[in-house]
């Protein structure tokens, strides 16, 4: 299984973590816009494994794309699309959810994301279903909140099919425990 994640600079690493762990023992492959290095929201510098003009929807399972302030491209939006239209799996998490809604395949779905219910979006479609849910996931597209980064995994790592349910609990215990946090 190909599994493509799309990096910009300021993308929030916190939220492909999980995503990226469910499917380490896949091909797992960075991609960006023109860039050979994009920095993380904190600073650190990631390199790069290939181009978006470099690769073909026809090459990718899976497409992730984290949070963070968006950069439009015209070349994601492509291959957005081209991944929809191929019938991949594709997901974005917070702010990555502004790119499939630029790419235009958020057109007659549910979905969610940081989204205000009573603020207008211009680049949200009229024809989707902003539900404002934890994360919403329609036709192989799946959308989250930033607080909805297990979420969001684990769902994606269900439509691939490697997700065995009775493991979800325990991915629960161990990544939102809330009986066992403690701030002080």
């Amino acid at each position: 299984m190909n599994v493509a994640v799309y990096l910009y600079d300021g993308y929030y690493e916190t939220e492909i973590c999980i995503p990226t762990l469910f499917f380490s023992e896949e091909n797992l492959f960075t991609i960006a816009s023109d860039q050979e290095v994009v920095k993380c929201v904190d600073g650190r510098r990631l390199l790069i494994d290939k181009q978006v003009k470099e690769v073909k929807a026809e090459e990718i399972d899976v497409l992730i794309i984290p949070g963070g302030s968006p950069i439009p491209k015209e070349d994601i939006f492509q291959l957005i699309r081209d991944c929809e239209v191929k019938g991949a799996i594709i997901g974005g998490i917070c702010g990555g959810v502004d790119y499939l809604a630029y790419a235009g395949i958020l057109e007659n779905r549910r979905f969610t994301s940081y989204y205000k219910p009573d603020v207008t979006y211009d680049f949200l479609p009229k024809s989707g279903i902003m539900t404002g849910s934890m994360y919403e996931s329609d036709h192989k597209v799946v959308s989250a909140k930033p607080a909805a980064y297990l979420e969001f995994a684990l769902e994606l790592y269900r439509l691939s099919g490697k997700l065995d349910p009775k493991t979800v609990p325990s991915y629960l215990s161990w990544f939102k425990s809330p009986n066992a946090f403690e701030y002080k």
